[in-house]
């Protein structure tokens, strides 16, 4: 069956900071692993005029980020503390 291409869905309310109104999306589905957003795929999402891009992130674009940075993933701090 052809992935649909258009999806509609409604913006939540959640509670934030303060117990201010906060909007919220929620994404889920199979469809998301058809479209190339797997499970722990790492995303980066773009706010333009009135919508919202989402993109698949190489995790080494990532690592990259944090090393150039002079920080440490999570993974390696959770790693030295003998989580992994």
């Amino acid at each position: 069956m052809a992935m649909k291409k258009f999806r509609n869905m409604k913006v939540y309310e959640q509670s934030g900071y303060q117990y201010k109104s906060t909007p919220a999306i929620m994404l889920k589905g199979q469809w998301l692993r058809e479209a190339g957003f797997d499970c722990g795929t790492s995303i980066t999402v773009t706010c333009e005029e009135g919508r919202l891009v989402i993109v698949p992130r190489e995790e080494a674009s990532y690592v990259d980020v944090f090393e150039e940075s002079g920080r440490e993933t999570a993974d390696k701090v959770a790693e030295k503390k003998g989580r992994y």
